[in-house]
């Protein structure tokens, strides 16, 4: 039995089911397939089920983001066998492209008559073709004794150590998702895809901390390269960090009321706008739109909940021995 199948998820917030993500992409593509085929002969029953699915995915994919990110883990996928830290994969993404490719459907099915649905289609299909690589592999950073791969929305890096400089610079970014590198030898990456802001490397389910300072500790001290990938170098890791640093950490950061009444104002006027473009047939400008509304009304309870809970709890390590 694969380790990863007996952690207590519930405690460490991270997505170790054993489920292909690449056959799900496969059949959720197939699916939207068939609906735009069947919209041909029956367009308002199509149109309804991809609009329905979309609102659906959208909600399961926030609600799986929410519940794998509120809490943060000082701690990295130990994998002895491949001698290598990670960062977990989560399922929110997939479920992200999943309401993406229904949304496509929709408005290819629903606006069939007019310019505003094949554009509609062409404008969210390609940008679920730049993210390709979000969906079908998940993002994340893997630190090896060799160096970092970094798996981007649309491509990969790999970041050999010497790339890096013995300085890295203090996590600033106010975001929980990303750290920035510095570089001493850029020449040295490596990438496939497309790879822009190759400065920052993006992630889920790890503290951007603990991240940012065990990319600093190795690009000083090679000599604690070849430890990566056990467990006691994990201990290790933890040990060097303030005790508080060792825990998990709320994974939105707490706001003033202030701050969260200011975002559910600018959602509830975003989503009357929406509501306002989609009565007036602007399906590609309505649904961009309340998705921004929804992003607004998500942060605004995030903040708000991180605000009411800054409590800390201890969490173990994740061991993968698979």
């Amino acid at each position: 039995m694969d380790v990863r199948d007996v952690i207590d998820r519930d405690r460490v917030g991270a997505y170790h089911r054993r489920v292909d993500r690449r056959v799900i992409s496969v059949v959720g593509l197939g699916a939207t397939s068939t609906e735009v085929a069947v919209s041909v002969w029956h367009p308002v029953p199509v149109y309804v089920v991809c609009l329905v699915s979309s609102g659906v995915l959208l909600v399961v994919a926030l609600a799986t983001a929410w519940r794998r990110n509120r809490h943060l883990v000082a701690a990295f996928v130990v994998d002895e066998r491949d001698r290598s830290f990670r960062t977990p994969v989560h399922a929110a993404g997939l479920f992200m492209g999943l309401a993406g490719l229904q949304l496509t459907g929709f408005l290819l099915a629903a606006g069939r008559e007019t310019w505003a649905g094949p554009l509609g289609g062409l404008l969210f299909g390609g940008v679920l073709a730049g993210m390709w690589r979000a969906f079908w592999c998940g993002t994340g950073i893997t630190l090896r004794p060799g160096g970092i791969e970094a798996g981007k929305s649309a491509g990969a890096l790999v970041i050999p150590w010497e790339a890096l400089a013995a300085q890295q610079p203090d996590r600033s970014s106010p975001t929980s998702w990303q750290v920035e590198l510095a570089y001493a030898r850029p020449e040295l990456v490596t990438s496939t895809g497309w790879t822009p802001m190759r400065d920052k490397v993006e992630f889920e389910g790890v503290g951007p901390d603990f991240v940012a300072e065990a990319v600093a500790l190795y690009a000083a001290e090679p000599g604690r390269r070849n430890a990566i990938g056990t467990v006691a170098e994990l201990n290790r890791l933890q040990e060097g960090m303030p005790a508080q640093r060792r825990r998990i950490r709320e994974s939105e950061t707490p706001v003033p009321i202030r701050t969260t009444v200011r975002r559910l104002v600018a959602g509830s006027v975003l989503l009357a706008g929406s509501a306002f473009a989609y009565g007036r047939g602007w399906f590609v400008v309505s649904i961009p739109i309340g998705s921004v509304a929804a992003n607004q009304f998500y942060r605004a309870v995030a903040g708000w909940w991180a605000h009411r809970r800054r409590g800390i709890r201890e969490t173990p390590f994740l061991t993968d021995r698979s």
